[in-house]
C-alpha cells in the first residue's frame, strides 16, 4: 500500500492481473518482442562502435608500417584502404541479417511456421559451410546442410585435441547451434541429377548398424531424394593416405574430431603396454616410438605436441626414462618444413623442434607401413622403424562424392579430380541443359578458374572467407544465370533502402568477384613456441618466433572460436592444463 515506485507498482498489479486470469499471451509476446528488439539494437550500436574504432586502429598501424617499409609499392595504399571498407561494410551487413533472423526465430517459436522459399542444399559441415550458415538469410531461403558429421570442427586445433590439451567438445559447434533455422540431414550425398535439381543422400545408417561390416549395411542403406533451388558443394577433403602401401590400415588420421579421439586413446595405451614392459627392452622404445609423416602445419604442430605430451606426463610414469627410451620422428619428403612460411621462419621451425628433442628426416619418404614397423627411403637408403603410433598427414585427395558429381557435369566444371569455379564461385558450365550459377563450389573441393591463375591455397581461411561470399551473393539476390552476375533490381522494389546501400553506397549493383584477403598464418612447434607470419593482403604486418610468436597463437585460436561458449571451454583447458597437467585418462 505504501509503493512508490512506479514501475515495482506496475509490476505487482501485472502480477494480480495474471492470478486474476486476465493474462493477455498476445501482449505479453509483443512486450517481450519489443524488449528483444531493443537489446539487438544495443549490440547492433556496439559492434558499429567496435568496428569503427577497429577500423581507426589498422588504419594508424598501416600508416606505421609504410613508414617502416618504403619498398613497398604506395599503390597498395588505396587498395588496403579498400579492403578494410568493404570488411567493415560487409560484417554490418551480416550484423543486420542476424538481427532479422532472431526476429524470424522468434516468429517460427511461437507460431511453428515459415514463409514458404527457395531451398538451398549445403553439402558439407566445414568451414566454407559453417560460414555459409551463419551469414545466409533464412527469410528469403530455405536452408539444408548434408552432412555425415553434424558439428563444425575448429580443425587447427585437433593436434591439441589429440594430446590431451583441449577438450574435443570445446571446439565443436553443431549445425543446429550454429543457425537455428538451419534443416540438418545426417547422411552423405551419393548422387546428383543437375537437370532436375535433386541430390540423393545415403542417410546414417542407426547406431546398431554402425558396429558392423560396412559391407552388412550398404544395401539396408535408407536413401532420400532432396530437391533444391541452390546447391552448395562444400564437402572438403580426405587423408590421401592411399598413396604408400599399408599407411591406410596401419596409420593414424588427423583430419576430424574422432581421428582426434581415437589418436588420444592411443597415446594413453601405449604409453600404459609400455610401463609393464622390460626396462630399456626394445618392445619399450617400440612403443614409445611415434612417427609423424608430413611436414606442413598439422603434421608439424602434432609432433610439437607429442614432444609437450611426453614431458608432461613424465610425472605418472615414474618407472619409464622418458628421455632415452621415447622418440617423436617428423617425415618430410622435401627439403624445407612448412612451405607455406617464408625461409626464415621455415629454418626456426627446423631449430625449434630439434631443440625440443624432435627427429626431424628430410628428404625422406615413408615407403611402406606395416603393423609394428615402416620403412624410410631416402634416394636408395632404406631403414626400417619401429613405431608404437604411426600418423599420415602428408596430402589430402577429394571426397568419393567428387568423383560422382564430375562425372554428371560437362567437362568444363573439371579441374584435375576438383570441381572448376569461376570469379563468383559458380562451377563452370558449358551445358545449356544446367542452369548456369544454379551450383556453387567452395573450399578445398573446388579451385578457382580464371585469367590471372591465381591458386588459392586449401586452408580454413579461403574456405571460410568464400563460404560468407557465397553467402552474401545469395542474399543479395543476383541473377547468376549472367557474367557478370547483376542485381536483380525487382527483387528490391519494395525495399528502397536495401536497394540504395547495394547500387549507391556499396556499388554492388554488379557482383562484385571473390578477393582472398590473406590474413596470414600461425603454426605451434612445441616447449611454448611458434611461428606467425601477420599479413593483410599483400601488405605483411610482421613475422615473429618463439614465446611471443605463441601468445599470438594462442589469441588468435581463441578469438577465432566460433562462439563464446567455445572461447569461455577452450580458456579453461587451456588452464586447466596449465595446472594440473593432461588428462591420461583411456576412456
Amino acid at each position: 500500500k505504501n509503493l512508490k515506485n512506479p514501475q515495482k507498482e506496475g509490476y505487482i498489479s501485472r502480477k494480480l492481473s495474471y492470478s486474476n486470469s486476465i493474462f493477455n499471451p498476445k501482449k505479453e509476446t509483443k512486450r517481450l518482442r519489443q524488449l528483444q528488439t531493443h537489446k539487438m539494437m544495443k549490440v547492433f550500436l556496439f559492434c558499429i562502435i567496435t568496428l569503427c574504432k577497429s577500423f581507426v586502429l589498422l588504419q594508424q598501424k598501416t600508416q606505421r608500417i609504410m613508414k617502416q617499409h618504403s619498398t613497398i609499392d604506395k599503390i597498395s595504399i588505396p587498395e588496403v584502404a579498400s579492403d578494410v571498407a568493404n570488411g567493415v561494410l560487409d560484417t554490418m551487413e551480416d550484423a543486420v541479417t542476424h538481427a532479422r533472423r532472431l526476429s524470424v526465430t522468434a516468429q517460427y517459436q511461437e507460431t511453428g511456421m515459415l514463409p514458404e522459399r527457395k531451398t538451398i542444399v549445403v553439402l558439407g559441415s566445414g568451414w566454407g559451410s559453417h560460414a555459409f550458415i551463419k551469414v545466409i538469410d533464412v527469410r528469403k531461403y530455405n536452408c539444408i546442410v548434408v552432412s555425415p558429421i553434424n558439428h563444425f570442427c575448429f580443425t587447427p586445433m585437433l593436434p591439441s585435441a589429440a594430446s590431451g590439451n583441449v577438450e574435443y567438445r570445446s571446439m565443436t559447434e553443431t549445425v543446429r547451434r550454429s543457425n537455428p533455422l538451419v534443416e540438418y540431414v545426417e547422411g552423405s550425398a551419393n548422387d546428383i541429377d543437375p537437370v532436375a535439381k535433386t541430390v540423393t543422400v545415403a542417410l546414417t545408417p542407426p547406431e546398431k548398424y554402425q558396429r558392423r561390416n560396412e559391407e552388412a549395411f550398404e544395401n539396408d542403406q535408407e536413401l532420400q531424394t532432396i530437391s533444391y533451388d541452390q546447391l552448395v558443394v562444400a564437402c572438403g577433403v580426405q587423408v590421401n593416405d592411399k598413396i604408400v602401401p599399408g599407411a591406410s590400415k596401419f596409420c593414424y588420421r588427423l583430419k576430424v574430431v574422432e581421428d582426434a579421439v581415437r589418436l588420444r586413446r592411443a597415446l594413453s595405451s601405449r604409453f600404459e603396454r609400455a610401463a609393464r614392459s622390460p626396462k630399456n627392452s626394445s618392445e619399450r622404445k617400440r612403443l614409445l616410438t611415434f612417427v609423424v609423416a608430413g611436414g606442413g602445419p598439422t603434421g608439424v604442430e602434432l609432433a610439437g605436441e607429442f614432444s609437450d605430451f611426453i614431458k608432461d606426463i613424465g610425472r605418472n610414469f615414474p618407472g619409464i626414462n622418458l628421455d632415452d627410451e621415447a622418440r617423436v620422428i617428423l617425415v618430410h619428403s622435401g627439403s624445407q618444413l612448412l612451405q607455406q612460411f617464408d625461409m626464415p621462419q621455415r629454418e626456426e621451425a627446423l631449430r625449434a623442434l630439434q631443440a625440443q628433442g624432435v627427429e626431424v628426416r628430410l628428404n625422406t619418404r615413408v615407403g611402406e607401413v606395416f603393423e609394428e614397423h615402416l620403412v624410410f627411403q631416402q634416394n636408395e637408403k632404406k631403414e626400417d622403424i619401429p613405431y608404437g603410433i604411426a600418423v599420415w598427414c602428408a596430402g589430402t585427395a577429394p571426397q568419393p562424392f567428387m568423383e560422382t558429381l564430375l562425372d554428371r557435369l560437362p567437362q568444363s566444371a573439371r579441374a584435375g579430380r576438383l570441381v572448376a569455379v569461376d570469379d563468383w564461385l559458380r562451377v563452370r558450365l558449358n551445358d545449356s541443359s544446367i542452369e548456369l550459377g544454379s551450383i556453387m563450389a567452395l573450399g578445398d573441393c573446388s579451385r578457382v578458374i580464371n585469367d590471372d591463375e591465381v591458386f588459392l591455397p586449401q586452408t580454413a581461411q579461403v574456405a571460410s572467407q568464400q563460404g560468407a561470399y557465397a553467402a552474401r551473393f545469395l542474399n543479395r539476390a543476383y541473377d547468376a544465370t549472367l557474367t557478370p552476375p547483376v542485381l536483380n533490381q525487382n527483387a528490391y522494389s519494395s525495399k528502397p533502402l536495401e536497394k540504395a546501400w547495394l547500387n549507391l553506397l556499396r556499388q554492388a549493383s554488379n557482383a562484385p568477384k571473390f578477393n582472398f584477403l590473406n590474413l596470414g598464418i600461425l603454426a605451434y612447434v612445441g616447449g611454448g613456441e611458434a611461428l606467425a607470419e601477420v599479413k593483410f593482403g599483400d601488405l605483411p604486418l610482421g613475422a615473429y618466433a618463439g614465446s611471443a610468436a605463441y601468445l599470438l597463437w594462442k589469441s588468435v585460436y581463441l578469438t577465432k572460436q566460433v562462439a563464446t561458449r567455445n572461447r569461455v571451454l577452450v580458456t579453461f583447458d587451456w588452464l586447466k592444463c596449465a595446472l594440473f597437467g593432461r588428462d591420461i585418462t583411456r576412456l
